[in-house]
């Protein structure tokens, strides 16, 4: 995964996968931190149709993407012809090296236009990190980190933001963002979001209900 913060400073292109799209729009902040990028972030064709077959579900990402394409906040487009020939390398082959349409359309797409790959699971991210070292990788959770989202969400807001996008979609947490977003959350709700860690979770439960003391709220987030 890039280093923190590396990504947002307007010099790359986003490419934003399904997962991401859906904890960005669950955390209810996403027209005023999309406002605040430079540029709008991409959302390959792919990646809205799979948006588009959650409506059968009752899902309602898809509502609420089609209006920030239509504020002019998310960019829809194409796979490049030149890019379909990585896409069909990422879908193709051992169930363990391929990927479902919707991430190889996202790291397809970052290549092509040396973007940077907005994705979430663990195998995407792997086999990336594999086959193209050289391709920027953001979770979810950095983005609603970075210094883009601090510029325009006070702190409150972004706890609010981060426990919807955590019950709402399960967002996943990379480890390495886990003591900073249990930090802007607070103990309780932290300890209210069973998407994060259990073990995390029930230190978070303890020190919200006092039964440890000052020495383990002084450090409950050294995990």
């Amino acid at each position: 995964m890039s280093p923190p913060h590396s990504c947002f400073d307007g010099g790359r292109p986003l490419v934003a996968d399904a997962s991401v799209w859906i904890n960005i729009i669950a955390g209810g902040q996403a027209v005023a931190i999309l406002r605040a990028l430079g540029c709008p972030p991409i959302l390959p064709r792919i990646v809205l149709g799979e948006l588009e077959r959650g409506r059968d579900k009752g899902r309602a990402t898809a509502e609420r993407m089609a209006e920030l394409i239509e504020m002019g906040l998310v960019e829809v487009a194409e796979l490049h012809t030149d890019a379909e020939a990585l896409f069909m390398g990422l879908v193709v082959g051992s169930i363990s090296e391929t990927l479902d349409d919707g991430e190889a359309a996202t790291l397809a797409h970052a290549l092509q236009i040396g973007g940077t790959a907005m994705i979430d699971e663990r195998k995407a991210i792997g086999l990336a990190s594999r086959r193209f070292p050289a391709l920027p990788i953001v979770s979810s959770a950095e983005f609603l980190l970075s210094p883009v989202t601090r510029g325009v969400l006070n702190q409150e807001e972004i706890a609010v933001m981060l426990h919807a996008a955590l019950q709402g979609a399960r967002m996943r947490v990379p480890d390495e963002y886990l003591a900073e977003v249990c930090r802007i959350l607070g103990p309780v709700r932290a300890a209210d979001c069973t998407s994060l860690p259990a073990a995390l979770r029930s230190k978070s439960m303890l020190v919200s209900k006092g039964e440890q003391g000052g020495d383990l709220a002084g450090r409950r987030y050294e995990l």
